[in-house]
């Protein structure tokens, strides 16, 4: 498996899943600014969609979207909740996705202050519904983290950057999360740590 990557973007919540799945794959950087690999490649022509993360696999070409990417990774490691749990798995992912990352847009886009200030109040709102969602468990799905933990992982480490409030149990969470063996080598990996 090949792993398009860009430093500490969503890409670092598969980042983490190949590394505790003990997967055998090849990372390589993308400059999301100039479109380009770290050895020059037009990203464009890898990946028509142009954003990271995206794997190459031998059963399915090119996955990208965090949807598919992130569950593909955890079956192909043994790692995805069979029954209800993976549909909890899926619902999380699509929650993380919908309602927490693309409410970053603003920030990560250089928009005004106003609407960054909204931004940072519509996130902290919806860190609020995530806190009480996880209805005090420890991880998102099961007694262990999975594929969507990592997900929200980034989100929370973004929110840590961008100065957003977020519930004390998700701050521990996030302090939870960097305690993980392939969480810090992850980051490490990718220049973070």
């Amino acid at each position: 498996m090949k792993l398009y990557y860009s430093p500490g973007a969503c890409s670092l919540a598969s980042h983490i899943a190949l590394i505790e799945g003990d997967a055998d794959y090849e990372a390589v950087k993308v400059d999301l600014k100039a479109h380009k690999t770290e050895s020059g490649e037009d990203y464009y022509a890898i990946s028509p969609r142009g954003y990271v993360p995206a794997i190459e696999t031998e059963d399915m070409g090119l996955v990208t979207e965090n949807p598919a990417v992130l569950p593909y990774i955890a079956q192909q490691t043994a790692r995805l909740p069979q029954g209800k749990d993976m549909f909890r798995l899926l619902e999380w992912i699509g929650f993380v996705g919908t309602e927490i990352h693309t409410g970053y847009g603003p920030l990560f886009g250089g928009a005004g202050d106003d609407e960054q200030a909204e931004a940072k109040e519509s996130l902290a709102k919806t860190y609020r519904l995530a806190d009480r969602l996880m209805d005090g468990n420890d991880w998102l799905v099961g007694d262990a983290p999975t594929v969507a933990d990592n997900y929200l992982f980034v989100t929370l480490l973004w929110a840590d950057k961008f100065g957003i409030e977020v519930p004390e149990s998700l701050a521990d969470y996030r302090k939870r999360n960097l305690e993980r063996p392939a969480v810090r080598q992850a980051m490490k990996d990718e220049g973070l740590s």
